[in-house]
């Protein structure tokens, strides 16, 4: 049996089972599109993480009775701390600038001297970013002779590894039902197209078709529907990613690349859907 004869009965059947072929790609590609937007989120909240990560050091505010020997040696014992990747001292005088710079003169100008405090900032170490171990340092920080304070924000560092382990679980929960929703909705649609061709069946078998010739147009129809749903769900999330980036832009980081996945997606359920109904009816 020749490809152009396998397809043209595939597009055949494909036009002849309008309604039902209609269904099929329309459900697979509402399936994908939510697959699609779960996935986004996920991606977006692990790189969210990794930059948030980047961001939570721990600052060490330091007791105005130390000199300057007391607080080289603060430094070494804080170096030393398991995890401490780099610190870094903050003087008054360049905490006074900071602020000068962020906030204006007009705190200095009503004040005599410098009230604001020395400190360090501990760079934490990338294997360590983490919220128990940030609050691990900061307490071992917080220990030591001559620390007055210790602020260090790992809170939203906590709730978006918490959203993002729960989404990720969620994109994992929602791809398997997508799979079994795609796998049934065009096994079921391939199902009713081989019953309204069973005399074009039955008259192909009587001239000595194989089953695997005969199987083909089904196979290929399948993939028809399953790919076309997954375009439509590559576009229609692509469409609104773009929607949402105009209005917030860079609240929504995600690549094209990522989202022809759905197309895969759509290619592998509409294969396989197409594949076990012609193995259970042909």
């Amino acid at each position: 049996m020749s490809l152009r004869y396998t397809l043209r009965e595939a597009i055949n059947g494909f036009a002849g089972a309008r309604v039902s072929s209609f269904i099929s790609v329309s459900t697979v590609a509402f399936l994908l599109f939510f697959t699609g937007l779960f996935f986004v989120l996920s991606r977006n909240l692990d790189h969210l993480i990794v930059l948030l990560k980047a961001r939570v050091d721990v600052q060490v505010f330091l007791s105005i009775s130390l000199d300057d020997g007391e607080i080289a040696n603060l430094g070494a014992k804080l170096m030393n701390l398991e995890g401490v990747k780099e610190v870094e001292f903050i003087s008054k005088e360049l905490a006074a600038r900071s602020f000068e710079q962020e906030f204006g003169h007009e705190l200095f100008d009503i004040l005599e001297e410098n009230p604001l405090p020395a400190s360090f900032i501990i760079h934490v170490d990338e294997d360590y970013r983490t919220g128990d171990s940030i609050r691990r340092i900061a307490g071992e920080a917080e220990m030591q002779n001559g620390v007055d304070e210790v602020v260090y924000h790992s809170q939203a560092l906590d709730l978006l590894t918490r959203f993002a382990e729960t989404a990720r679980f969620a994109t994992i929960l929602l791809l398997l039902l997508v799979t079994l929703g795609s796998l049934f909705v065009i096994s079921n649609t391939t199902r009713l197209i081989i019953l309204a061709r069973r005399h074009h069946i039955e008259t192909m078998k009587l001239v000595g078709a194989t089953n695997a010739n005969i199987r083909r147009p089904f196979l290929i129809e399948g993939v028809f529907q399953g790919t076309l749903g997954g375009v439509i769900a590559m576009v229609a999330a692509k469409f609104f990613i773009e929607v949402v980036h105009a209005q917030w832009p860079g609240v929504i980081y995600v690549s094209t690349g990522s989202l022809v996945l759905l197309i895969v997606l759509g290619f592998v359920f509409g294969f396989l859907g197409s594949f076990f109904a012609v193995r259970q009816f042909i």
